[in-house]
């Protein structure tokens, strides 16, 4: 018959030690509650030399006492459980063991926890009756309360003899000593070692610390859906980071093929038209032999030789109007192979970006849920043993263990106070377009397609300095607020304000607060301002985190003020470039979370970065000072880098143009803002290497500054004014 067990709802794993898989042999208590054999917990502290060492199971580092293996406390709790078990199987198979009555070996049918021995029928009934044992009839176990379901742990915990005096191991205990961790401490401690500690009775002590472990439970069971829930979150994004590369790499496949299948039609039209061209060319050729076959035969001998001339004319201009257009459309083919050649490495390095980023974010995740298994193995163990313990209702034990208990279940509510991500997800993997690698030339539309007064500009007179578009559609403005406040706004196509953050300037810092924008994924954008911050925008939620970059200014002699002037971004490999004034010489680059990578030395004849774009490899820089656009190189093995070329100035007017601001849209085509004086401005469109000037167009004089926008009608040409108005160009490809 199966004897019922105080802690059948426990798994057999509990009692068992988790190094020698076997149960627990003198199991001694860690500070984080894990416990172990004390033989198999001995050579793990004899090999550490430092004074600590990590929990096998937890991985806490804990403190080695100055006694080693015997400064770490007995754990009384599993050790009477692991008694009571032993008990109940012996019961149960009624194994025979040698009577410490009679000494005779029999079945047995009680134990006595005082004298702990077992009793044969006839000794344990003597035990009952003789006056010799009377202090003993209380503390006997017998067959009958085990088969007769009645044995509780109220019962059980009553039949445990009084542990014994710390110090005096031949006095049973009668007080806790709370001074000393509730130790257990017999009359004669209380004028010798104990005196003046605080000393109570254990019923006491024991009921008080029930209670608080109880209170810190509560708080623990509050936190429970919030550690478990965390591990569903991590699940959930790491789907979501697979579901983001598979989304992206499908559309990245997609626009692959279909511009790859433009070029090859494109192609394939080119050796029609060549086809056409030599029928055409043999036709006319076959007529006009005709013709002169018949003047032949009219004129006879006479014009004979001059046909046999003309004839042998005719053929080789034939043969070198057709070797032309042969080498004309070899021409044409080269150039789309190489366009070819082109999208097939942004493909490729596109593809190996978003690998890496989906790498990184999957390494992130698989931290924080290492974390939190961490948490929810130390929340099981704390829940655990908290309920075994409750249970039990020994004083004595519970008295000892409970502080241990409460000390740890304090930390592990500390650590996910404290650790705990707050995030609802860590997936801001970039979905961007492949650039348009197959269009022969984007015309700008002839006049301004709409005009948009932004409300909040217009309406608060704020300094427009710096404009960017979104993957999402919408854009952001920013630029100076007040003397002490810049801005960055996040406006519609219809240009009513979304959302608007105003950021405070640098204490310190006696620049103006302008503010400047260039987009670094689908919902973020990277801004600076002149008094040195550079920031990170989310435009969904309005958050952004900031850096001082004051101090990389440190090293550079000038008598000159020293402060950022534009920003651009690498958006394939996530990287914020940030430009200087007047003879500092130098851009910085940050990666996203506005770390520091490196600088990078200008050439000399730059003298300061109005604006700057990074484009198709190389760096375009805006020079206000020389009043030239220049291309530089983006070397991330050298620390200078070197000069390309200029971009070529407009001549317009006979007037003196300075470079205010650029951008290029998807198919790589570069625009320029010029001003002359305040008084006049121009757009500017260049190819797309940047070195063959292809359009220039006027515009309004208060263009501060512009960016391009992908619409449903196509994408759009933005410039944007001091005073709000906002001017939309058509860019339609040819």
């Amino acid at each position: 018959m199966a004897c019922p067990s105080p802690w059948k709802d426990i798994a057999d794993t509990f009692f068992e030690c988790s190094i020698c898989l076997d149960l627990f042999k003198e199991p001694k208590l860690l500070p984080c509650l894990h416990r172990f054999c004390k033989q198999c917990l001995e050579p793990i502290l004899e090999e550490q030399a430092d004074g600590t060492f990590e929990c096998p199971l937890c991985k806490d580092v804990c403190k080695i006492p100055n006694d080693r293996i015997d400064g770490f406390k007995t754990d009384f709790h599993m050790k009477s459980m692991l008694q009571f078990i032993q008990l109940q199987k012996t019961f149960e198979n009624k194994e025979e063991r040698e009577c410490i009555g009679c000494e005779e070996k029999l079945k047995v049918t009680a134990y006595c926890f005082m004298c702990k021995e077992f009793l044969c029928v006839q000794c344990y009934q003597f035990h009952l009756t003789k006056k010799i044992f009377v202090k003993h009839q209380k503390h006997v176990l017998a067959l009958n309360d085990l088969e007769g379901k009645s044995l509780t742990k109220e019962k059980l915990a009553s039949l445990m003899e009084a542990p014994r005096c710390h110090i005096h191991p031949e006095h049973k205990a009668k007080l806790c000593c709370c001074t000393c961790g509730n130790l257990p401490v017999c009359l004669t401690c209380t004028y010798d070692e104990h005196k003046g500690h605080e000393l109570r009775d254990v019923r006491k002590v024991a009921n008080d610390e029930r209670e608080h472990l109880k209170e810190i439970l509560e708080e623990l069971v509050k936190r429970k859906d919030t550690v478990f829930n965390f591990a569903d979150k991590i699940k959930r994004v790491n789907n979501d980071v697979l579901s983001i590369v598979a989304e992206t790499k499908a559309k990245w496949k997609s626009q692959y093929e279909d511009q790859t299948r433009k070029l090859q039609n494109k192609k394939e039209e080119e050796k029609r038209e060549f086809n056409r061209f030599k029928t055409g060319l043999e036709e006319s050729t076959q007529q006009i032999m005709k013709e002169l076959e018949t003047e032949m035969e009219e004129k006879i001998r006479k014009i004979r030789d001059e046909y046999d001339r003309l004839k042998k004319i005719k053929v080789r201009e034939s043969k070198e109007e057709e070797d032309n257009k042969r080498n004309e459309i070899e021409n044409r083919d080269i150039k789309i192979d190489e366009t070819i050649n082109r999208l097939d490495a942004v493909m490729n390095e596109r593809n190996k970006t978003i690998d890496e980023k989906q790498q990184r974010k999957l390494r992130e995740t698989q931290n924080l849920s290492n974390l939190c298994n961490q948490w929810v193995n130390k929340f099981e163990n704390v829940s655990t043993l908290s309920s075994s313990v409750l249970e039990s209702y020994n004083h004595w034990t519970d008295a000892q263990c409970i502080p241990d208990i409460r000390a740890a279940s304090e930390l592990l509510v500390e650590d996910i106070m404290k650790d705990f991500p707050e995030k609802e997800s860590f997936s801001d993997i970039t979905i961007d377009d492949l650039p348009i690698l197959c269009i022969d030339r984007v015309h700008i539309s002839d006049n301004v397609e709409s005009v948009v007064h932004v409300d909040v500009i217009k309406a608060k007179w704020f300094w427009l300095t710096g404009i960017t578009s979104t993957g999402s559609g919408n854009i952001v403005i920013s630029g100076r607020l007040s003397s002490d406040h810049s801005f960055i706004t996040v406006i519609n196509k219809q240009g009513r304000q979304i959302r608007h953050n105003k950021i405070d300037k640098v204490k310190g810092r006696s620049l103006q607060h302008f503010r400047h924008c260039a987009a670094l994924s689908r919902d973020k954008i990277a801004s600076v301002c002149e008094s040195n911050q550079v920031v990170v925008y989310n435009t969904q939620d309005g958050s952004f985190t900031q850096n001082n970059i004051t101090s990389l200014f440190d090293d550079i002699k000038t008598v000159d003020r020293k402060y950022a002037t534009c920003i651009t971004t690498d958006t394939l490999r996530g990287h914020i470039i940030v430009g200087t004034n007047r003879n500092t010489g130098l851009v910085f680059i940050f990666d996203e979370e506005l770390n520091f990578i490196r600088g990078l030395k200008l050439p000399e004849v730059i003298k300061w970065s109005r604006d700057i774009l990074y484009h198709k490899g190389v760096l375009l820089i805006c020079d206000s000072e020389s009043r030239c656009a220049c291309a530089v190189t983006m070397d991330t093995s050298k620390t200078e880098a070197e000069l390309l070329y200029e971009l070529p100035e407009p001549d317009i007017d006979g007037l003196t143009w300075c470079p205010y601001s650029i951008c290029a849209d998807r198919a790589g085509y570069v625009y320029i803002l010029w001003h002359s004086a305040g008084t006049k401005c121009i757009i500017t469109q260049y190819s797309q290497d940047g070195q063959q000037l292809l359009t220039t167009k006027r515009t309004e004089c208060t263009a501060r500054c512009m960016t391009t926008l992908m619409t449903e009608e196509g994408e759009k040409l933005l410039v944007a004014s001091w005073s709000g108005k906002m001017l939309c160009y058509g860019l339609m490809p040819e």
